[in-house]
């Protein structure tokens, strides 16, 4: 075989070879690039010590990103190697590029969103996310590209500088008329083979990995801190290793009886030194919408060169029992709300679409029901936003109001629903047309992104540095108003007010961008009556209202809850939190974070409060305590979830 017919024969499939691994290395560079953008927008959240461990990070995340580009240009992989005669015509040629340009595309925008979704949520986006919004028209999305406004223009320029890299890349030549020999077609079949095992085991993350494909939780060999996880993952990879997988695992750290002893979550309420003290009364819940502790004024003036943007709140606090360390269960609303109404935490996705969503959940609203109680839920979004109606009617509220109740679109707000002070004042009236006593919900929604106001207070309220403090200010001002209307009702003197976040969301101060920092919110109970007031300074979590406010009314049933009541002394006073595949639990101000499988970290938040030394494995801290605790919780939480025994008091076996 001569060298002239060797290079005839071989030639169009060495060039078209050469183009498919010039286009990998491309989708490479891309991907890092990306990260590169990441890691500068979230430096602040990040937390990166040094030089050399970013570029441990960036080196760990070649590896998630090989994986992510096998994984999507496998169709690009196996038509490019085709052994046929037309994949090298023009028109083959031209579909071949479409399909890189727009697979490639799609990579760099789901990349470049969670540069900014990732100040929202602290990890890259999953199928979870994704079907968090499933319900939503995705049209109301698009601000985001307004928004963030640069981040989109740099998109729109990589996805163009793609193109034009691409275009200039050379191409096989066409072939001569005799076309391939039977040669090139059996090495092309070959290469075809090899390509698909190559593609296989990079996308399972290489050749060590015998037993399982490389995951998201593999990050942590490359890692400082747990948040930077994402810096080291990309988002297709993340979506890609989500899919179709929401199942709990079968934890079984301990046996059943050594577990309770860390942690029962049957729990008999009607034990406190309150129980039963608002038997009849009237609760109103106010779940307010993104309210970090870090925007009340009333719980940071110890900080220096502090604005508050919640006079009105702030106003409460001394005629409130104000809780000092309360925290979030999950970062979003989605989570907030199976936290809030039935003490359990998020599974691997939110509850509401993983495959434990049909489960017989423990209900706040249901338990008061049949203590003769009227339940309502007042969201001002459309009818079936984040799946709150299916949601609460599940949990077995009888009245539901939302925008379609409130029948005027004059007030909606182009976004979410109904501005906060319309809705609110609608909340009152049709308050006063149920039944007492009545059990009643709020989810604001006027503080969500995209943190708008009216424009009647765009000049009268406070901006701040960012645009989330104006938008609380604004449901600080509606929930003034609310209470002023309120307070004119007969109702009013006999209402048990409850004000809790759903979550937190990053803002401006350091002491609140830790992973700790991120959890805290505002817990109050309001009784116009004075009967309650004071300060708690120990741990609470917002697992723990479904069991207080039962206590307080005076049910003495057992239930399955996981959390306990804030006025049992008998019981320790800790939270558990879900942040991107781990948990953390607090408990006299320590944090021990832990993934499943091993200890994350552990940090003393007295004296440590941006948590900047670890303490795993040190002497003489609360270390193992703490995780057999968090393991005896979640292997219960677990079981419980997985069975569909979260209703079942019976004990475990």
């Amino acid at each position: 075989m001569t060298q002239a017919f060797v290079h005839a024969r071989f030639l169009p499939l060495f060039q078209q070879v050469r183009l498919l691994v010039l286009r990998f290395l491309l989708a490479l560079l891309l991907y890092s690039l990306c990260r590169g953008i990441f890691c500068l927008y979230n430096q602040d959240l990040l937390e990166v010590s040094s030089t050399g461990s970013l570029w441990g990070m960036f080196v760990g995340g070649l590896r998630f990103d090989l994986s992510a580009v096998c994984y999507t240009l496998l169709p690009l992989t196996l038509l490019s190697l085709l052994p046929v005669r037309w994949a090298y015509g023009r028109g083959y040629q031209l579909v071949l590029r479409w399909l890189y340009l727009v697979v490639m595309s799609l990579s760099l925008v789901l990349n470049l969103g969670d540069v900014v979704y990732f100040r929202f949520t602290l990890k890259r986006t999953t199928m979870a996310v994704l079907g968090e919004f499933a319900n939503e028209n995705p049209f109301q999305f698009l601000h985001f590209f307004s928004d963030y406004w640069g981040v989109t223009l740099l998109g729109l320029a990589l996805i163009l500088g793609l193109g034009w890299v691409d275009r200039s890349l050379p191409r096989p030549k066409p072939l001569a008329k005799e076309g391939l020999s039977w040669w090139t077609y059996l090495v092309s079949a070959g290469l075809l083979v090899g390509a698909l095992y190559l593609s296989i085991v990079g996308g399972r993350g290489g050749f060590g990995l015998t037993t399982r494909p490389i995951s998201m939780s593999n990050a942590a060999l490359y890692i400082e801190r747990p948040q930077q996880r994402a810096l080291v993952l990309n988002t297709p990879f993340c979506l890609l290793r989500t899919l179709g997988k929401a199942e709990l695992p079968d934890w079984r750290f301990l046996p059943a009886q050594e577990a309770r002893s860390y942690f029962d979550e049957i729990y008999q309420p009607g034990q406190t030194s309150v129980s039963g003290t608002f038997e009849g009364r009237n609760i109103v819940l106010i779940i307010w919408e993104s309210l970090g502790r870090e925007f009340v004024g009333g719980l940071n003036r110890d900080l220096p060169n502090y604005t508050s943007y919640t006079p009105f709140v702030d106003s409460l606090l001394g005629e409130s029992y104000v809780f000092e360390q309360a925290y979030a269960n999950a970062q979003q609303s989605v989570d907030a709300m199976p936290a809030i109404l039935s003490s359990i935490l998020r599974p691997n996705s939110p509850l509401i679409t993983s495959v434990y969503a049909s489960n017989r959940l423990p209900s706040l609203p249901a338990r008061l029901d049949s203590m003769g109680y009227t339940t309502a839920f007042f969201h001002g979004a459309p009818n079936g936003s984040m799946g709150f109606d299916a949601l609460v009617r599940q949990l077995g509220v009888r009245h539901y109001f939302g925008k379609t109740e409130y029948g005027d679109d004059r007030d909606f707000d182009g976004f979410w629903g109904i501005w906060d002070e319309h809705f609110l004042q609608y909340m009152v009236r049709e308050l006063g047309k149920l039944r007492e006593p009545f059990f009643a919900t709020e989810f604001t929604l006027s503080s969500h992104d995209p943190y708008q106001v009216p424009q009647q207070y765009q000049r009268q309220l406070p901006k701040g540095k960012i645009p989330i403090q104006q938008a609380i200010a604004y449901t600080d001002l509606s929930l003034r108003k609310f209470f002023d209307t309120a307070k004119t009702q007969p109702w009013y003197q006999n209402t048990l007010f409850v004000i809790v976040a759903d979550h937190s969301v990053r803002g401006e101060r350091e002491e609140y961008k830790t992973s700790a920092g991120f959890f805290r919110i505002p817990i109050l109970l309001f009784d116009p009556q004075g009967k309650l007031t004071g300060r708690m300074s120990q741990t609470v979590q917002q697992a723990d209202l479904y069991p207080t406010l039962l206590d307080l009314v005076g049910d003495k049933r057992p239930m399955i809850a996981f959390g306990s009541s804030v006025f049992d002394a008998a019981k320790p006073r800790f939270a558990v939190n879900y942040l991107d595949g781990f948990y953390q639990l607090i408990e006299d101000g320590w944090l021990l974070q832990f993934d499943g499988e091993k200890v994350l970290g552990l940090y003393d938040l007295r004296t440590d409060p941006q948590q900047r030394h670890d303490l795993q494995g040190k002497p003489m801290t609360p270390e193992a305590r703490m995780l057999l605790r968090l393991k005896a919780y979640l292997q219960s939480y677990a079981h419980r979830m997985r069975t569909d025994r979260l209703t079942d008091t019976r004990e475990l076996d």
